[in-house]
């Protein structure tokens, strides 16, 4: 199967098939391209935008990567705005993007910039990994609807639940320093099934870090807040290992001053796994709601989190922000380690006793606001859980902690944040960590 290469040094007259023989550009190696060929680009800065054209198979994926430990940039800040994004997979399958630097791309209007873009339907096995993408901006001064852009956004768009962008993995990518509007550094939006987002580093964002969206009319006809849209949402997927920090809305012009931007946000989803992730300083750790009244978030799992330090709004919300938006059922808050947040737990338009809040360890704040009404919260922690060394950050457990085997019996999922075994003794423990012995945490 063909190998091609890409270089600054090269033209695009030649075959591309040899080291010695480059293509200058990556456009031009994407054309080429066939299921199970693979483009190695060269270390350096290419001015230019990047749209697949063929898809791969499955086993035989077109991939397009760094070459060894060469780092190639794709710089937008020649790019137009009105193209979109600097690098767009559009109802291609079998697609595998590593190793790229994204930055500098920037709409002064209302067009909205992405560093990568997916889209349509009828998408298979999509794979975005280990790429750095940053200053990403919209600088626009209109209306707030009009000003948006992304670090990577996934907008499934057609309205056919069996025509999903299905099984995506967004994994190991950094995504940072964006100015995103009203938008998010990375979206999964509609028709979107089965996914992975996982070991991502977000951060510095001036609003949402990672969100899961439904009911917006992505792939309902433009018409939001149809609640029997099923295809219209972001769905049995997994958000897990991911670190958000510094993520906050205070110096958006979008918000005028408001501080509301989650670190992990899933608005209208369905049945996801939020599990093993790290929030911190952001002015919402995660948040499981509903913005279109009617509709629910629903089969939301948040368990196994460390939420630090998070004290804008709060550190887990559930629920709709008020009576107009919609609400949350299903959701499971399972042995999560909370510090310093204001408030711990904060419960909105939310009252089932289908929703749960358990084996949590909430310290150093105010455990809960909100109503708790129908809502079950039991067996959480909030006095001192004695960690390892909370003023160095390391929220585990010492071996006289309380939250050892105090666990209730839930579904904690089979890891704790670590990677170790969720239950080592009689029970689980309570937070995020399994203690695993006196001297697993030496300093």
């Amino acid at each position: 199967m063909p190998v091609y290469y890409v270089s600054t040094a090269g033209n695009d007259a030649n075959n591309g098939l040899g080291s010695g023989t480059p293509f200058k550009t990556i456009a031009q190696a994407v054309k080429k391209a066939r299921a199970g060929d693979k483009i190695y680009v060269r270390g350096g800065v290419y001015y230019e935008q990047v749209t697949l054209q063929y898809s791969g198979a499955e086993g035989r994926p077109i991939v397009l990567q760094n070459y060894e430990n060469e780092a190639p940039i794709l710089d937008g800040s020649s790019v137009s705005a009105s193209r979109g994004a600097l690098i767009r997979i559009s109802g291609k399958s079998y697609v595998r993007i590593s190793g790229f630097e994204l930055r500098n791309y920037t709409s002064p209007d209302s067009r909205v910039v992405q560093g990568i873009r997916v889209d349509g339907g009828s998408s298979q096995g999509v794979e975005i990994r280990n790429c750095r993408i940053h200053d990403i901006k919209t600088t626009y001064s209109g209306s707030n609807e009009n000003r948006n852009a992304h670090g990577i956004a996934v907008y499934g768009t057609v309205k056919d639940a069996a025509k999903a962008i299905d099984g995506i993995i967004i994994d190991g990518n950094e995504v940072y320093n964006c100015k995103l509007g009203q938008s998010e550094a990375v979206v999964l939006n509609g028709n979107v099934t089965n996914f992975q987002v996982t070991n991502n580093y977000v951060h510095d964002n001036d609003n949402i870090g990672i969100d899961f969206i439904g009911f917006e009319g992505t792939a309902n006809n433009g018409r939001a807040g149809v609640s029997s849209a099923y295809w219209d949402r972001a769905r049995d997927g997994v958000c897990s290992g991911n670190r958000v920090s510094n993520i906050t809305s205070r110096n958006n012009p979008t918000y005028r001053g408001d501080v509301c931007a989650d670190g992990i946000y899933v608005d209208g989803g369905y049945n996801i796994i939020v599990e093993r992730n790290i929030a911190d300083n952001c002015d919402i750790g995660i948040e499981a709601a509903s913005e279109h009244r009617n509709c629910a978030t629903d089969r939301i799992t948040i368990r196994n989190n460390l939420v630090t330090n998070c004290r804008g709004v709060g550190g887990i919300l559930f629920g709709g922000a008020g009576r107009r938006n919609g609400i949350a059922t299903n959701t499971k808050i399972l042995n999560n380690t909370l510090y310093n947040n204001a408030p711990h737990i904060y419960i909105q338009n939310a009252n089932s006793s289908t929703n749960e809040v358990i084996n949590n360890i909430c310290y150093k704040g105010t455990f809960l606001e909100g109503r708790q009404g129908n809502n079950r919260v039991s067996n959480n922690l909030t006095s001192n859980p004695r960690f390892v060394n909370m003023s160095a950050g390391d929220f585990h457990l010492q071996g006289s902690s309380p939250a050892i085997d105090a666990g209730s019996s839930v579904d904690c999922g089979a890891l704790d944040l670590d990677g170790k075994p969720r239950i080592a003794g009689r029970a689980v423990d309570l937070g995020c960590y399994e203690y695993a012995g006196p001297t697993a945490y030496a300093h």
